[in-house]
């Protein structure tokens, strides 16, 4: 009899001291998600502000705060009665079957999205503009293509010549033999929302009177923009300069994988799609990055705009670091390009975008903020012009 009661308080123990110590887990994970984790775990974005991203893991430090609290106060208590009336093996196997309808329901959802192909959050294949994959980079426009989009209850002209660059029409190519400027970018650069007239390399254009070519190519990372300007440099017969964009907006695209990409070594790797896929479309909400892979994002980046301009010095040419500032710019944002830029001695120009001056629909520059931009870039043209030793 002593030995049954003796294992009775041992599972009665048990009961108790099992989930008071996961609930207790909980509530200091939900305490350690504090702001200090906030900042070496996410980075901004574009589809929403910082502050939205902090009401965001506001809500989830709440919901992992609540769950540890739920089997303190609920679960703890109930397991503890069914042991102490003798029905903790009816209770314990509540438990099992519950969990493991849980993870068959995991289970049964990830085999569902492995049945399709995976597909990196960047990759739109029937939106205007249309684009082509490409097995080096990932994916780049249709050439000689037609298109247009409504936005906001305004139609989009979009067209692209014979390399798919950005064209007033289709079919329409830049002269390779002028000199020109070139704009490798993505969307912003590429005039996203925008007619042709107004976008940044077509004012540039107007301003300068030196001819422009917008290669630029929406939503590639800063590892793409490399490997693109590595292939369509060479075009070029007389490069004035180029401009490429750097964004802490856009920074967490960096870090993508399930995208062909360069590794921190500049090493090429194909996708990678991910082995959980419902844990990534998870991530993907909540953009959690690990610290590990924001510092290889952080190496990676430098070292690519650092080989881009490179790649456009031995050219002639001086290559422009543009960084759209949009205001009020948020600290987190700032501190990524002091980390990315500064720390790493890449120079750059700042160009400030007023919010007023952005689309209210997509958050891209409207014809202000893209003029606004266009004039940064052809005043560091100038003072590139100035430096320059005269003959």
């Amino acid at each position: 009899m002593a030995a049954m009661a003796g294992d009775q308080g041992r599972r009665f123990g048990l009961a108790n001291l099992a989930p008071a110590t996961l609930g207790a887990l909980l509530l200091l994970a939900a305490l350690a998600m504090n702001e200090r984790w906030q900042w070496a775990h996410f980075l901004p974005t574009w589809a929403w502000a910082w502050s939205t991203q902090l009401k965001i893991l506001l809500g989830l430090r709440v919901l992992v705060a609540a769950l540890g609290l739920a089997i303190i106060v609920w679960l703890r208590p109930w397991l503890a009665r069914a042991v102490a009336a003798g029905r903790g093996g009816q209770a314990l196997f509540t438990l099992v079957t519950s969990t493991l309808a849980v993870v068959a329901a995991f289970a049964a959802t990830e085999g569902i999205l492995h049945t399709s192909t995976w597909q990196s959050v960047q990759e739109h294949w029937d939106e205007e503009p249309l684009r082509v994959r490409n097995a080096e980079y990932g994916w780049s426009f249709m050439p000689n293509h037609a298109g247009s989009v409504v936005l906001g209850g305004q139609q989009v002209q979009y067209a692209t010549g014979p390399h798919g660059y950005r064209a007033p029409r289709a079919g329409v190519g830049p002269d390779l033999d002028q000199p020109t400027i070139a704009f490798a970018g993505e969307s912003i650069l590429f005039g996203y929302g925008l007619d042709y007239p107004d976008t940044i390399p077509a004012q540039v254009e107007t301003m300068t009177g030196v001819h422009a070519a917008n290669i630029s190519v929406n939503a590639l990372a800063t590892d793409q923009l490399l490997l693109r300007l590595r292939r369509e440099l060479p075009r070029f017969r007389q490069p004035v300069a180029v401009v490429i964009p750097f964004m802490p907006r856009l920074f967490d695209r960096n870090l993508d994988l399930d995208r062909p990409h360069l590794d921190a070594q500049l090493r090429w790797h194909p996708a990678e799609p991910p082995s959980l896929r419902l844990v990534e479309l998870a991530r993907r909400v909540v953009r959690y990055r690990s610290t590990g892979a924001i510092r290889e994002g952080t190496l990676m980046t430098q070292r690519a705009l650092k080989a881009q301009i490179a790649l456009v010095e031995t050219r002639g040419a001086r290559a422009i670091i543009l960084v759209p500032q949009f205001l009020p710019e948020e600290p987190r944002e700032r501190a990524i390009r002091r980390e990315v830029l500064d720390d790493a001695a890449i120079p750059y120009v700042l160009a400030p975008v007023r919010a007023d001056w952005r689309s209210p629909l997509h958050g891209h520059p409207d014809p202000r903020g893209s003029r606004a931009i266009a004039e940064v870039v052809v005043d560091a043209l100038a003072l590139s012009h100035e430096a320059s030793p005269q003959p």
